[in-house]
């Protein structure tokens, strides 16, 4: 049996990267490796820790708030970790901590993933011990061609691309079945400006998309319970736990917007939505266009568009879904294909060395 070191900088309570790194417990331990789990900064639920200590042999979790001393905590788990013999090590998340942690750890193998844009931006927000760790890791993975292409521009090193784990969801209801000429949209995810709240709020008002509804689940500071009560078209159900949560969520409307300025990998909310064959609008960040592969189901819209030019585009698509125009089982196949658990467990197994 193989034994895998997983160490990530943070869980948060919801977020793609946090449904990645449940998946990809879950599915390796399904294939037959032993996975311990280390987990720097922790905020996660305890639905989802009880869940990844049933999936792991071993779960280390620091839930102290200041930073060094968080440090402190890795450096002692690290002295009582080097005892041991991992296979591989996969490193997730940015920071010191990475350096720190392969410093530890014996492995035959390390493996980073990257999982943010990796675009000029992005760089520069890495320190100098993350480009250290960047550079010295033996095999660095991004989400996308495009973030795969500019790290390795930065870096002047290959870097591999494997998509992250998503939740297959199935939707048993054909898209828009409905005798109402309502288009629900809907969008979810962290609650943050860079994810076009706002924007979303704001078409919700606009005379043309007076037959759509815009159904927001999620949570964040920047945008209470009360910030959508000015917007009568607009949905808030806060968060949901889950497969069956996100099932319930993805049945109930008929296309996913993310209108997104934030420095994406892969956002696993679109792939989550292309396993359901719902159709989705998103701008062009990150590694999105890599899974755009029905122009009319899978719209993508120039990240510098202004206002004007995403009201029409979402005007249009809206139209087109009433029309009928959607492929469900296009998406469908090129999920099964590419992004599901068995086409990454295999993808992986390659990056990370293991039989």
């Amino acid at each position: 049996m193989s034994k895998v070191l997983v160490f990530t900088t943070q869980i948060m309570e919801t977020g793609g990267i946090e449904s990645h790194l449940n998946e990809f417990c879950l599915h390796f331990s399904k294939a037959g490796s032993s996975i311990d789990l280390v987990v720097l900064n922790s905020c996660m639920s305890l639905e989802t820790e009880s869940f990844l200590r049933k999936r792991c042999r071993k779960v280390y979790v620091c839930k102290i708030g200041k930073s060094h001393l968080r440090i402190a905590w890795l450096f002692l788990l690290g002295l009582r970790l080097f005892f041991n013999k991992y296979n591989a090590l996969y490193t997730n998340g940015q920071g010191s901590s990475i350096e720190l942690i392969a410093s530890m750890i014996r492995r035959s193998v390390w493996v980073h993933h990257h999982h943010t844009s990796g675009d000029e931006a992005d760089q520069n927000t890495w320190s100098s011990s993350y480009k250290r760790s960047l550079l010295r890791a033996d095999t660095v993975v991004a989400c996308s061609k495009i973030n795969a292409t500019d790290i390795t521009l930065a870096l002047a090193r290959n870097v591999k691309v494997v998509t992250c784990f998503s939740r297959k969801v199935i939707v048993e209801k054909p898209l828009v079945t409905k005798s109402s000429n309502i288009v629900r949209f809907g969008y979810y995810g962290r609650l943050i400006p860079e994810k076009g709240i706002s924007t979303l709020c704001q078409l919700s008002l606009e005379p043309e998309l007076e037959n759509t509804e815009f159904h927001i689940w999620g949570a964040g500071p920047a945008y209470p319970p009360s910030y959508f009560l000015n917007y009568p078209s607009v949905g808030y159900h806060g968060s949901f736990y889950g497969l069956e949560g996100l099932q319930t969520v993805v049945s109930s409307i008929d296309a996913f917007l993310l209108l997104s300025v934030h420095p994406e990998g892969l956002p696993i909310c679109l792939l989550e939505a292309m396993s359901a064959g719902l159709p989705w609008l998103a701008t062009n960040k990150g590694g999105i266009s890599d899974i755009a592969f029905d122009p009319m189901a899978t719209r993508v819209v120039d990240a510098t568009a202004d206002y004007q030019e995403l009201k029409e585009y979402v005007v249009d698509f809206a139209n087109d879904i009433r029309a009928g125009k959607m492929n469900k089982q296009s998406q469908v196949n090129m999920y099964d294909l590419h992004f599901s658990s068995d086409a990454l467990v295999k993808q992986w197994k390659q990056v990370l060395t293991l039989s």
